[in-house]
């Protein structure tokens, strides 16, 4: 891509233009693939306006450098030695030799889409998978040819794709082309085309991040059934303890891995009583992190579909049950992060604890929570965000965990291990505390870390160690202890991140709150199994609510 970019230069006589133009495509290239490997996701205009959003955390994605990235730049090298070689080329021979890039270009292009792109050639796959990916392959031919020859085209573009999945519907007897699954096929071609299309979007949407929307007829009404016409705000008698682990993922929770338990407290704590246990939540964070999870727990509001709410909307009303207390504490480690100044004051803590300089690993954080806990004389709502797991996982040296895992998931190990012994001393004092022990506490990640692009590299792994991650799929657990809750409960369904929100409410005993998010309080199983509302249907209105700053409209 950067030579096929260059070549266009090659037929001026400034030859210099090519390395230049091929090197910065290069670098830009080479960053993506970083952030790729990071976030599984393309470096788009809203992830460069935040790029002072990462003071002081940049290793969280510098880590992701791989040294085969160099080799990236071995063609430009190339290439610039052969520019400046003493040659004397003819016009004829510079064309011939631009001719001759743009062949080889191409041909690499076609090798290594035939190759990557094509199931059959997967690591990984079985012969019957490919088998039945091209008679899926042949359905879709000859599903397109009934409906006419025009669309074939399309088809032999996303052949790798099931035809199932390709049209979204069929209108008067004729295909059409799902343009998610188009997107996503320009996204695996080619990380520029990518770049090119975020900004021509940016350009002509006036909608983007940032700007306050009105909202139709028909959108309001549809908000309103979400929203209770009644402005109850009632008072909590105890405690709210919620504990926010960064990336927290519920697969070391399931069982012992290499005879090591990975974290014992935790697992220890889901199996007993005045316990909910949630092993299958959703991640629903977006392109926020963990700004979006911070917000989906504390308002019960879904990230918008382009940007980031905290960043962006830090100014707008949001709902929230830290504001039924009196006493609201956020203890944050990382005080630069998210907007974090901006984003506690609207979810209505009063107390914002963070370290004057550097930032508090696990055990400060919940030290340093427990010590406000024992000092307040009012009911209080405490929110305590862990960092110690966060990506790259070398924050913290812990050597009782050490497994044959790839690398990076053994790291990943050592530091859940680590915030887990942190978690049951908290836990120890609380429950050990009268008062204290009367607490609804919490426990759950803002997101989950690996992505598939990622777990793709754990998959033999997770195979020997029967871990739920080799099916391609990660979650978040939720652990919630309260009095309220009379057993042990495991809820083993599918669930979202946007439940825990509605069950805090539950269990503070304020229902009666005007809004209640789009999730459903899991201690309900029918409503776990009767949601109104889809997961896409949610996201979009969610968008809305926030766009159009909605809150601000209702009092209370």
């Amino acid at each position: 891509m950067p030579l096929f970019i260059a070549s266009f230069v090659f037929i001026t006589k400034h030859y210099w233009w090519t390395i230049v133009v091929s090197l910065l495509v290069d670098i830009w290239s080479i960053a993506n693939l970083i952030y790729f490997k990071t976030y599984d996701a393309f470096l788009s205009v809203n992830d460069m306006l935040l790029v002072g959003n990462m003071d002081g955390a940049w290793t969280s994605i510098t880590a992701y450098f791989d040294v085969s990235m160099i080799f990236m730049l071995l063609l430009t090298i190339i290439w610039g030695i052969f520019v400046f070689m003493p040659l004397n080329i003819t016009g004829k021979r510079k064309w011939a030799i631009f001719i001759s890039i743009l062949c080889i270009l191409f041909g690499l292009a076609y090798l290594n889409n035939y190759f990557i792109h094509n199931l059959k050639f997967w690591p990984g796959k079985s012969k019957r998978e490919a088998a039945q990916l091209e008679e899926e392959q042949e359905e879709w031919i000859s599903f397109v040819n009934e409906h006419g020859g025009h669309e074939l085209r399309y088809s032999t573009l996303f052949a790798y794709i099931p035809f199932f999945q390709i049209y979204s519907e069929t209108t008067n007897g004729i295909a059409t082309i799902n343009a998610n699954f188009m997107e996503q096929y320009i996204r695996q071609q080619s990380i520029l085309s990518d770049f090119i299309a975020v900004n021509i979007y940016h350009m002509f949407n006036h909608n983007v991040a940032g700007n306050i929307i009105s909202l139709s007829e028909n959108d309001i009404r549809s908000i309103q059934q979400y929203i209770s016409p009644t402005m109850a705000n009632p008072s909590p008698q105890n405690n709210l303890i919620v504990i926010l682990v960064e990336s927290l993922e519920d697969w070391p929770l399931h069982h012992a891995i290499e005879n090591q338990e990975i974290a014992p407290y935790l697992n220890k704590l889901k199996q007993q009583e005045h316990v909910l246990y949630c092993d299958k939540i959703r991640c629903q964070t977006l392109g926020g992190n963990s700004g979006d999870g911070q917000m989906i727990v504390n308002s019960g509001l879904l990230p918008i579909q382009n940007g980031v709410a905290c960043m962006h909307y830090g100014d707008n009303k949001y709902p929230n049950f830290a504001h039924f207390y009196s006493n609201s504490i956020l203890v944050n480690p990382w005080p630069k992060i998210w907007n974090q100044d901006t984003m506690s004051v609207r979810y209505s803590y009063t107390q914002k604890v963070e370290p004057e300089s550097g930032e508090w690993e696990d055990a400060q954080v919940l030290a340093t929570s427990l010590n406000y806990l024992r000092n307040a004389d009012t009911p209080t709502c405490l929110m305590a965000i862990t960092v110690s797991t966060h990506s790259p996982f070398n924050r913290v040296r812990n050597n009782k965990v050490q497994t044959k895992a790839p690398a990076i998931l053994n790291r990943y190990m050592q530091c859940l291990n680590y915030t887990d012994s942190c978690i049951a001393d908290f836990m120890e004092h609380v429950l050990a505390d009268s008062l204290l022990s009367q607490s609804t506490i919490v426990i759950t990640g803002d997101h989950t870390i690996f992505k598939p692009a990622m777990l793709g590299d754990f998959t033999d792994y997770a195979k020997e160690q029967n871990l739920s991650i080799a099916s391609g799929e990660n979650y978040c657990p939720l652990i919630i202890y309260s009095p309220r809750i009379s057993e042990n409960i495991h809820v083993a369904d599918t669930c979202y991140q946007m439940d825990i929100f509605p069950t805090i409410l539950h269990l503070i005993g304020c229902e009666d709150y005007y809004w209640k998010g789009f999730g459903v309080n899991l201690l309900d199983s029918i409503a776990r199994h009767n949601r109104p509302i889809t997961e896409q249907e949610a996201y979009e209105l969610s968008d809305k609510l926030i766009r159009s700053n909605y809150f601000t409209t209702i009092d209370k």
